[in-house]
């Protein structure tokens, strides 16, 4: 029996590492398939004001994109050379504090890069990437945003307030810009077999996707609406209490921070219910790198949250489930090793399912647990999933090594074939 093990083992071994030996260029041409295009060079800076909108491979730039009838425009760019009518799926990427809205836009397509390198079923012609720009005014002071494009303060675009210019429009949030950008892929006439669109952040971007999700006014059409929301410095909490209380912070549950108070005026006369109701129903998909051990926000209000944006999601989930028990719709994923990196988190393997290939379907939605080697949700066909074996009775067993000797010509013929093959 052991010389039949032996006689299996080492033909076979020889032919299918023969057999799995690269070509000469095959290293080359997969190295290639999955080039990452280098971040574009931009004059100017986040603090003095950026001096240009620069040209982005396979993206085109609109430095004037128009939002609505009455004129209001903001910058995008969008993925250049697809056909609307083959287009299934959109992701509109948000940008981090600096409003370097093109390095989000090459992130996010690097990351479409390797996802359709990775899974054949992820196609680039069916998904279109949308980085829009939230220009504040030292861009308009540099040079990069136009005369007529909608500015903000500082950070106030991530909370969705309103624009301080230009002086012709007024009291437009840019969270009217985000209603404004998804209905556009939402139109059956523009993209008549689109079926998801992704709205998502990182850090900065990660906090005015999860605040507008709570503040958006739902439409009829929004079970096409995907949130991912990744490593966000601070979270708009839903309920009054706080994990590390601080009496001297009087202000802990005012908006940006909470829901007591403070709403931006494009919230409305809704309240604390409204919002946490409409917000438990949208499909959000939360995701937080283990090792995103920085404090980020320091205001005291972002601290009753937890020290940390690690801690702060492990808070925030353990929140919703006694608050409000896990919604059905959500799912978190803990990235293992991943600190506050934008490029680590999209091009995480769940990072890259969440973007470009999740729908609710395929998942089976579980009570998430805050720690760094559980997700809260279970893919089908994971190992978390339990499969049902039927006992054989004694007398139809084999023994493993009868069982190979048995396969034995079967398994070399399916060698032979392998290494007949060109990899």
């Amino acid at each position: 029996m052991l010389l039949c093990l032996l006689f299996l083992a080492v033909p076979s071994l020889a032919a299918y590492a023969q057999a799995r030996r690269p070509s000469p260029t095959e290293g080359h041409v997969r190295r290639q398939q999955w080039a990452e295009n280098p971040d574009p060079a931009v004059g100017g800076g986040s603090d003095t004001g950026w001096t240009e909108m620069p040209q982005i491979t396979q993206a085109a730039a609109y430095p004037e994109w128009t939002l609505d009838n009455n004129g209001a425009k903001i910058p995008v760019f969008q993925s250049s050379g697809l056909d609307q009518n083959e287009v299934t799926r959109a992701v509109i990427v948000l940008p981090g504090k600096p409003r370097d809205c093109w390095n989000y836009w090459n992130i996010m397509n690097n990351a479409l890069n390797k996802a359709t390198y990775q899974n054949t079923s992820v196609s680039r012609s069916q998904i279109s990437i949308m980085a829009p720009c939230f220009w504040t005014e030292v861009d308009v002071q540099a040079g990069a945003a136009k005369p007529d494009v909608l500015v903000w303060g500082e950070t106030t675009w991530i909370s969705g307030h309103e624009n301080v210019g230009p002086s012709g429009i007024s009291n437009y949030s840019s969270y009217q810009a985000l209603d404004a950008l998804i209905a556009y892929y939402m139109d059956r006439s523009t993209y008549p077999n689109l079926n998801t669109v992704v709205l998502a952040g990182h850090s900065a971007g990660a906090q005015m996707t999860q605040r507008y999700a709570g503040m958006r006014v739902t439409p009829a059409d929004d079970d096409r609406l995907h949130f991912w929301i990744a490593n966000p410095g601070s979270l708009m909490w839903l309920s009054e209490d706080r994990p590390i209380p601080n009496a001297t912070c009087s202000d802990f549950d005012d908006y940006k921070y909470g829901l007591q108070s403070g709403y931006p005026a494009y919230a409305g006369d809704r309240k604390r219910k409204s919002i946490t109701d409409s917000y438990n129903k949208r499909l959000i998909n939360y995701a937080w790198g283990t090792a995103d051990n920085g404090d980020g926000d320091t205001r005291c209000q972002a601290e009753t949250q937890g020290p940390t944006h690690y801690t702060r999601g492990q808070n925030f989930v353990s929140m919703i489930n006694s608050t409000f028990g896990w919604p059905s719709n959500a799912t978190v994923d803990w990235i293992e090793g991943v600190s506050h990196d934008n490029v680590g988190m999209m091009e995480s393997a769940e990072g890259l399912y969440k973007l470009f290939s999740y729908q609710k379907a395929d998942f089976i939605v579980e009570v998430p647990v805050s720690n760094s080697t559980t997700t809260s949700s279970s893919h089908k066909s994971s190992s978390t999933s339990k499969s049902k074996h039927s006992n054989a009775s004694s007398d139809a067993k084999l023994t493993l090594a009868h069982y190979y000797c048995r396969m034995l010509p079967a398994v070399l013929a399916f060698v032979t074939l392998l290494s007949s093959l060109t990899i």
